[in-house]
């Protein structure tokens, strides 16, 4: 009998840290390096939100393209999920892109491709985030 209830209360701790991992997760997607923050993992979160941040506002600031939702084809739903990992930044570069993008010159083009490069990130930082907080850390 006292398996039991010893399996019972382990399967609910496992559960119960399972759905915080999943919250984990998700916070470190939305906002950058929070993940970690709530981890108390202060130097990597920071360096997580200060390279995200940068990467996005040097894309933005090259008039790079930040994809939205009504892609043409397969690569502007590609761009699109790569841009939607940077989180808030999103709304951000969104936002900084009031004249368009410019990728007729190199800049642009660069510009694009840090959008995604930190979208990806986050999401890779996000992943960290949620494996540490199930207890695998790397």
């Amino acid at each position: 009998m006292t398996n039991e209830a010893t399996l019972k209360r382990e399967t609910q701790h496992d559960s119960k840290r399972e759905m915080q991992a999943l919250a984990i997760g998700v916070a470190g997607w939305l906002v950058p390096g929070l993940g970690h923050a709530l981890q108390k993992m202060w130097g990597r979160a920071a360096a997580c939100f200060l390279t995200v941040g940068v990467l996005v506002l040097l894309g933005a600031g090259m008039r790079g393209n930040v994809f939205n939702s009504t892609g043409n084809d397969a690569f502007d739903s590609l761009g699109y999920a790569a841009d939607l990992g940077t989180g808030f930044f999103y709304a951000v570069a969104r936002s900084l892109e009031s004249q368009g993008p410019d990728v007729a010159h190199a800049g642009g083009d660069y510009g694009t491709r840090f959008i995604a490069a930190a979208g990806v990130l986050n999401l890779l930082v996000a992943l960290h985030a949620y494996e540490a907080a199930r207890g695998r850390k790397a």
